[in-house]
C-alpha cells in the first residue's frame, strides 16, 4: 500500500516536516497510514444479498410473465440466486465506493477510531518524557484521519483545534493531494504545539523515531 501511495521523494518530504514540526516545539509526531482499518466483511453481505434478491425478483418476473422458467428445476433457481448473490459480493469487493456506501459512515469512523486507539499504545507514543506524544493516523480506504495527543498535550489544546487539522486534512484526502495534506497537517501540529508553550524535554532528544509506520490492515 505504501509504495502505491508514495515516492521515496514524498517519504521524505513527510519525514522532513516530522523533523521540523518536532524542532520547533516539544511534541514527538508519529505518523501512521493503513490501507484500510478493517476488511468490513458486513458489507459483502450486503452486497451478496442485495444481489441475491435482486436475480430472485428477476426470475419471479420472468415467471409469471413468460412460460420460459416454467419447468426450470427448483435446484437451478437456488444455484441462479446463489450464484448471484456471490457475484454480488465480488463486485462489492471490487469497487470500493460501493462498498464504503454498504458500510456507513458511522461503522468506518468507530472502527478508524479504534485502531488509532490501539496503535497509540502498539507503537509508545506515550512514552515520552513530558508526555507529549502525537499520533497521526490515516486510514485510506475510509478516507479519514484521526490525532490522538498524550495527555500533556490534550490538557492544554482544545479538541476543537485538532479537529481544524483533521478537517483539512480529509478535505486534500479528498481531492487526492495525499502528500500535501499530510505534510500541512504535521507543520500545523508543530505551530500549535509552539504557540500553546510546549516546549522540548529537557534531554531535547528525538524520544520516537521519525519515519512513517505503515500498519497492515486488521480482519
Amino acid at each position: 500500500m505504501a509504495k502505491k501511495l508514495f515516492t521515496a521523494e514524498e517519504f521524505t518530504r513527510i519525514e522532513q516536516a516530522v523533523k521540523e514540526a518536532e524542532t520547533s516545539s516539544g511534541g514527538e509526531i508519529v505518523p501512521v497510514f493503513a490501507a484500510s482499518s478493517s476488511f468490513y466483511e458486513t458489507a459483502l453481505w450486503r452486497g451478496g444479498f442485495l444481489s441475491a434478491v435482486f436475480s430472485g425478483i428477476v426470475l419471479t418476473g420472468l415467471y409469471l410473465l413468460t412460460d420460459r422458467l416454467l419447468f426450470l428445476p427448483p435446484y437451478l433457481w437456488l444455484l441462479i440466486i446463489l450464484t448471484a448473490g456471490l457475484l454480488g459480493a465480488f463486485f462489492v469487493l471490487g469497487v470500493p465506493s460501493l462498498k464504503r456506501s454498504l458500510i456507513g459512515k458511522e461503522l468506518m469512523q468507530t472502527r478508524v477510531l479504534d485502531q488509532a486507539k490501539n496503535m497509540f499504545y502498539d507503537y509508545r507514543v506515550a512514552d515520552t518524557e513530558q508526555r507529549t506524544g502525537i499520533l497521526l493516523f490515516i486510514s485510506f480506504f475510509e478516507k479519514q484521519a484521526v490525532l490522538l495527543a498524550d495527555v500533556g498535550i490534550a490538557e492544554i489544546v482544545s479538541e476543537e483545534r485538532w479537529q481544524e487539522i483533521i478537517q483539512a486534512l480529509t478535505q486534500k484526502l479528498k481531492q487526492g493531494h495525499t502528500t500535501e495534506g499530510i505534510c500541512q497537517a504535521i507543520l500545523h501540529c508543530g505551530r500549535l504545539l509552539e504557540e500553546s508553550g510546549i516546549q522540548q524535554a529537557k534531554s531535547e532528544a528525538n524520544e520516537l523515531p521519525d519515519h512513517i509506520r505503515i500498519r497492515k490492515q486488521d480482519s
